[in-house]
């Protein structure tokens, strides 16, 4: 498989990649998995029953799931690709798209691999995304299915994050996408996201059709669980933080240097 065919959405959690994945999983020339968790399944972590339950929700069968994992080598990037290579054609059935160009994937914790990331720069195209961290703060500490720790672990996996990358920013084969963007000008966005990834724009990310296993794409902001039916982009998610944080919450949001450096690098002010 042509690794330029392959892309990947690596920007850290709460900075709506899911939103970014739908959108580009709509255009008609492209599949974007939403997390499949592979690279979880083979590296560092093992977790093979969180990459199955995944991909069973992606429409895949467990036996297939199984068959595709089999005899992969873990910690090795070259079997993480081959793995997407091996898929794509039956990625092209579930989906209804046998004339896809390109094929992607995204995942907040490919930090958590060094080796995974510098290949992915090396071989594949990237997207960014980005958001205001008094803003991903704010989506982290409303979370119901978390415990205190558990939250300041997931606000510990941004910094993580953006350290991880922020070596590789400048990359040409990286594009940066604001949240903020996304929500308040996606035309202009996703042309620029669409452009690329070697896509010429379409606006089907903004028609109403239900999309093959909705559910894959993690969130009811980003789209109908039951149809499959997009929903529409909410502005006034990008600003809510500013009205909800206290003011001891905004300086824990913005007190550790990776922060500030992360608001300065993509334009938040304090």
């Amino acid at each position: 498989m042509d690794l330029s065919r392959l892309y990947f959405v690596v920007g850290p959690l709460r900075t709506g990649s899911s939103l970014m994945s739908r959108c580009l999983d709509d255009h008609p020339s492209s599949i974007c998995l939403c997390e499949s968790e592979i690279n979880r399944a083979l590296f560092r972590d093992y977790f093979l029953k969180l990459h199955a339950d995944r991909m069973v929700i992606h429409g895949f069968s467990l036996e297939e799931v199984v068959r595709y994992v089999d005899r992969r080598k873990q910690d090795s990037p070259d079997d993480f690709l081959r793995w997407f290579a091996d898929i794509w054609p039956r990625a092209t059935q579930i989906y209804g798209k046998p004339d896809a160009l390109i094929l992607g994937d995204k995942s907040p914790d490919f930090f958590r691999s060094p080796e995974l990331i510098r290949h992915l720069v090396s071989h594949c195209r990237l997207i960014y995304t980005v958001r205001d961290p008094r803003a991903i703060f704010r989506s982290i500490d409303v979370q119901t299915d978390a415990s205190p720790a558990e939250k300041e672990e997931r606000w510990g996996f941004l910094i993580q994050n953006y350290l991880a990358w922020r070596p590789h920013l400048d990359s040409p084969n990286l594009l940066t996408v604001r949240y903020e963007d996304l929500v308040g000008s996606h035309e202009t966005t996703m042309t620029a996201v669409y452009a690329h990834l070697g896509l010429p724009y379409s606006p089907r990310y903004l028609e109403s059709f239900g999309r093959a296993f909705p559910r894959r794409f993690l969130w009811t902001t980003a789209i109908d669980w039951e149809t499959g039916i997009r929903k529409d982009f909410d502005p006034g998610r990008a600003s809510s933080w500013r009205r909800e944080l206290n003011a001891e919450q905004l300086d824990r949001a913005r007190s550790d240097p990776a922060v500030r450096d992360f608001m300065d690098r993509f334009g938040y002010e304090y």
